[in-house]
């Protein structure tokens, strides 16, 4: 007896081609529901403005030039697997922004292991932060304005959620 002999005698009101329907419904919402963790940026005058799917041990970097030195600097971060944001090193050939982060030897990369919740950055008036992230390269010019704050962590999302998310950028567009 097939399964969808067994549900029409069980179910009588179902007629048996819908039950494949339905089933397919149910997965359907199952996967529409599942959540996946992102790196998600908020803009304190915008909210959400992007995400980005990532999963434990995927390392990310934001690049910039030191405000006061107006030398690069490289910020290397993580995602660990307890759900936190991990500052895994800090990168500069220059021997004054690296004093100026407390490290005593003029070495271009130092080692760290900080585990954060949150994130914060201000958008640079000039020569905006970079986000590099799985070959691609963002800059922060795209989450706002020069000054904004930009607030960084991980969230589970479901694809709903960022299906919602996506259409609501839309319909601001119009």
């Amino acid at each position: 007896m097939s399964l969808a002999s067994a549900a029409s005698r069980k179910y009588p009101g179902i007629r048996a081609p819908l039950l494949p329907l339905l089933l397919l419904a149910v997965a359907g919402g199952a996967i529409f529901f599942r959540t996946s963790t992102v790196l998600e940026f908020g803009n304190a005058g915008r909210g959400i403005v992007a995400r980005y799917p990532v999963e434990p041990g995927d390392a990310f970097s934001v690049t910039y030039q030191h405000s006061i030195y107006r030398r690069p600097v490289v910020e290397e971060f993580s995602v660990a697997p307890s759900g936190e944001l991990v500052l895994t090193g800090v990168r500069s050939e220059s021997g004054a922004v690296l004093e100026y982060f407390g490290f005593s030897d003029s070495r271009p990369f130092h080692a760290m292991n900080r585990p954060m919740r949150t994130i914060v950055f201000r958008v640079a008036v000039e020569d905006a932060q970079t986000l590099a992230l799985g070959g691609r390269r963002i800059s922060f010019l795209r989450l706002g304005d020069p000054g904004d704050r930009i607030t960084v962590r991980l969230a589970d999302v479901s694809l709903a959620t960022r299906g919602i998310g996506w259409a609501a950028r839309q319909m601001r567009r119009l």
